[in-house]
């Protein structure tokens, strides 16, 4: 008898700790970690109670102290474990070890998520057994520190249908966000059915930015065009990048339109080789007269005559070729027409952007300080480096294959992009052009190039990116300009010809050059001895 109530008081204490340890690591007070401590306790108390005597008696012993102080030693690691882990747990801290950081949030989330101006809320539609609920929820609570605005829940959808029938989700895995009377859904990535980062920051800006989401891509005139995905010089690559930024990508034959449409949050010109009806460029110039936003990218020995529209905006473009002789091996001509662009003059656009962009084949453009529309300024947000050069006589370069500086070239390093807008109009006189009446918001960037943001060329180096930039300062969204979500890629190092010299000589040249002059050190030592 004597032995079973010692067995229940053992027992009793081994159910009281995992009670105990259960309510420390989950914080949860349930009806398991109830039967546990109760049952636990009331068990440890009988055995006490029946077998006090032996307990008193047992404690007396040396072996048994010294078996206590074990015990209580080992009691006291395992509840410095438990309290770590309960820290841990409550307070938790990730480190990202991938090289581009994909399960960090990007600084265009954290703005976007800590500037929230309104109340959002995200319902993710997964049932209570679904695999996927840990997945999103470590993704979903990544957001909620950022803003005291920001909260989610899962609902189960066939537990709530009503839910799912009012919001529109017809399978499981949606997203929807609310914000005041204002939905939106998305069931992940289109290609890999995921929920990711940059699909929960486009729902929060569906809800909380509304306006014109349409991109309007000029037709008709050999540009790029956002539906094809086969060629090298379609512009698919892009049209998919704009939709991942809450864009819609439209096509727009102007040539056939009364007017830009007024939904249109910008309008670009990718490339165009033949040269704009006046109806076009009449058109557009009244686009811009409402606040409209224009990107152009023009190619060298392309005419599409916008220079007067540009020269409104103190911008102009040169009849020219950039060349640089350092340029990345194994990507392009040998006539060195791949320049390599690293100098960003500060601009909202370039903001806190050190990377590289590399051009195809581009002409030089011009911020003028002189003419234009009252109360324009023109900047320019990036330059080639000091090895390049801009050639006039580029067609006579092209034609032989060789490459020398002429007496019309201009010495590097030379504009390739430029930002304008329109503040107040200055003074009250009359104005000088039809499209004096600009609105303070018109805005215009000019690229001397199309290809870097073709199908073949986009992906490399930064050319998305910056694009991006430039597309978010002219839709008025300088908040979002900043390093967006990033997702697995292969790891790819860009090098430029110096950079290549530069591994060269300390893995090929420098290392056995120190060996050896360590060596004669060491000899010579010797020798003196």
């Amino acid at each position: 008898m004597r032995g079973s109530l010692r067995f229940l008081g053992f027992a009793g204490l081994v159910l009281l700790i995992f009670g105990l340890a259960s309510y420390a690591l989950t914080g949860v007070f349930d009806l398991w970690t109830a039967v546990h401590a109760a049952g636990g306790g009331v068990l440890l108390a009988l055995g006490l109670l029946f077998n006090f005597s032996g307990v008193k008696s047992s404690l007396s012993l040396a072996g048994t102290r010294q078996r206590l102080q074990a015990f209580a030693g080992a009691l006291l690691f395992g509840g410095i474990l438990v309290a770590v882990n309960v820290f841990a747990t409550r307070h938790p801290w990730r480190y990202d070890a991938t090289e581009a950081k994909i399960h960090t949030l990007s600084e265009q989330t954290r703005a976007v998520i800590s500037g929230l101006d309104r109340p959002v809320e995200l319902l993710a539609f997964l049932g209570a057994g679904d695999a996927a609920r840990r997945e999103v929820a470590e993704l979903l609570d990544r957001f909620v520190p950022l803003s005291s605005r920001f909260t989610w829940r899962f609902v189960d959808p066939e537990q709530d249908p009503a839910a799912a029938d009012r919001y529109g989700v017809t399978k499981k895995g949606m997203l929807v966000a609310l914000s005041q009377e204002t939905s939106a859904q998305s069931a992940g990535e289109r290609d890999e059915g995921t929920l990711t980062e940059g699909v929960v920051t486009n729902l929060v800006l569906k809800v909380t930015r509304p306006g014109p989401r349409s991109v309007y891509l000029l037709a008709g005139h050999g540009e790029a065009a956002s539906g094809d995905a086969e060629s090298p010089g379609g512009a698919a690559a892009l049209a998919d990048a704009l939709q991942r930024e809450n864009l819609e990508v439209r096509p727009l034959l102007l040539a056939a339109e009364a007017k830009v449409p007024d939904d249109a949050a910008l309008v670009a010109v990718l490339g165009a080789r033949k040269t704009l009806l006046d109806h076009e460029l009449s058109e557009l110039r009244a686009y811009l007269a409402r606040g409209g936003r224009l990107l152009v990218l023009v190619d060298p020995a392309t005419a599409p005559g916008l220079e007067p529209l540009l020269a409104d905006f103190r911008v102009g473009l040169g009849d020219d070729m950039i060349v640089d002789r350092e340029q990345i091996p194994f990507l392009g001509a040998r006539l060195g027409l791949d320049p390599i662009v690293e100098d960003f003059p500060s601009h909202p656009i370039t903001r806190d952007f050190k990377e590289r962009i590399v051009l195809f084949q581009a002409r030089s453009v011009e911020a003028r300080t002189e003419g234009g529309l009252p109360g324009v300024e023109s900047h320019v947000v990036a330059r080639t480096r000091p090895s390049s050069w801009a050639v006039a006589d580029y067609r006579k370069m092209l034609s032989t294959g060789t490459v020398a500086r002429g007496a019309g070239d201009v010495d590097g390093p030379v504009a390739v992009a430029v930002a304008a807008r329109r503040g107040a109009p200055e003074g009250g006189g009359a104005s000088p052009s039809p499209a004096a009446s600009l609105a303070p918001s018109g805005r215009l960037v000019v690229i001397g190039d199309s290809d870097f943001a073709t199908n073949a060329h986009l992906t490399e180096f930064f050319n998305k990116e910056f694009l991006l930039n430039a597309i978010a300062w002219l839709r008025g969204q300088e908040d979002l300009i900043a390093e967006r979500p990033k997702g697995f890629r292969p790891s790819r190092l860009d090098m430029t010809e110096a950079d290549y010299r530069t591994l060269f000589r300390f893995g090929v040249l420098f290392f056995p050059e120190a060996l050896l002059i360590v060596g004669l050190a060491v000899w010579w030592r010797r020798r003196t001895l």
